[in-house]
């Protein structure tokens, strides 16, 4: 029997994708890990040394704890030295790169989540396309949607902050969702600076917002305050906003977006591909990791750093997130 242990499995996140592993890899047997005895296997993603025996007879390992702000690659060696593919939900462009290690006998697959992985994937719907010169990619969250401190944490701890771009949310832009009001967007961290089309990479732009226009404006506005912030601070405030997050629902919607466009060497709109979850919208960054695990499981023949985009086609991601429930739109041609 094939196993997939997730690590961080009784986490906020966690839970989702163990919900979602059990579903879609009914043969296999699918272990929570993490650093208490409550977990089917004990293994601490920042001390993983002396962890081995937590990865015995272990297929894929699925490293759902964050915030990703510590370092992957102690725990990806261990998988590496016990012939386990590694797979994580990360979002940091840090984590991400750091991620990025040389193997030749697994394989290792991060940034799993909509934030790059779902992106990657769209992305090589445009491959070939010679005058697809950048994409932008756009996600934002429906605030009448289950919360935690650390999700909390984890969106607001690089606004305001400098990046590759400037400072994090120093500028902001409306989109247009066509039966949907516009939202608003700012500048933020989208994992990778660069998309592979399949041959051809090309920069990423990526905005994140909420699903109404002012929350957004006053992230903006509020940015270098929250720079400033030391992070434990930012951490208690998190915590505290998650749990007083139910009281705005009223103002929100349930409504996620990711709107992944192609742009020409001018900026202007080539095509737009938009996945839409009205429900369940927590659910889709977990999909990714899960999807990742099944060609893995499955006996892929891929081995090393690898993205999704390596693993599954778009067609068969926006195969899968319809059969999910989810609404996956086009314009500027057919998809």
């Amino acid at each position: 029997m094939k196993r997939v242990l997730v690590v961080g499995g009784r986490g906020f996140m966690g839970r989702r994708v163990m919900r979602l592993m059990k579903q879609s890899l009914p043969d296999a047997e699918v272990l929570s890990g993490g650093r208490s005895d409550s977990n089917d296997r004990v293994l601490d993603v920042r001390s993983p040394e002396g962890s081995y025996e937590a990865l015995r007879d272990v297929d894929v390992l699925v490293n759902a704890v964050g915030p990703f702000t510590y370092d992957p690659r102690p725990l990806i060696r261990a998988c590496v030295d016990n012939g386990v593919h590694y797979v994580d939900l990360a979002e940091s462009n840090a984590f991400i790169a750091n991620a990025q290690v040389d193997t030749t006998q697994t394989a290792v697959v991060s940034g799993c989540s909509s934030v790059p992985g779902l992106i990657q994937v769209l992305a090589r719907l445009w491959r070939g396309r010679d005058d697809v010169a950048s994409v932008r990619a756009q996600l934002s969250i429906g605030t009448n949607n289950p919360s935690s401190g650390t999700l909390l944490f984890s969106m607001l701890d690089p606004v305001g902050r400098s990046g590759a771009r400037g400072h994090w949310f120093d500028h902001t832009w409306r989109h247009s969702h066509a039966d949907l009001p516009s939202r608003r967007y700012g500048v933020y961290p989208g994992g990778v600076d660069r998309i592979d089309l399949g041959g051809r990479a090309v920069p990423l732009k990526f905005g994140f917002g909420l699903d109404r226009s002012g929350y957004t404006r006053c992230l903006s506005l509020g940015a270098p305050l929250l720079a400033a912030t030391p992070r434990t601070l930012l951490r208690v405030a998190a915590v505290a906003g998650s749990a007083l997050a139910p009281m705005a629902k009223g103002f929100g919607t349930r409504i996620g977006i990711l709107a992944v466009d192609a742009l020409d060497a001018d900026g202007e709109l080539l095509q737009t591909v938009e996945v839409r979850a009205r429900d369940n919208g927590l659910d889709v960054p977990a999909w990714p990791s899960v999807w990742a695990a099944e060609a893995l499981v499955g006996g892929t023949t891929k081995f090393g750093s690898l993205t999704l985009g390596d693993l599954i086609t778009p067609e068969s991601a926006i195969e899968r997130l319809r059969q999910a429930g989810y609404e996956v739109l086009g314009q500027g041609g057919s998809i």
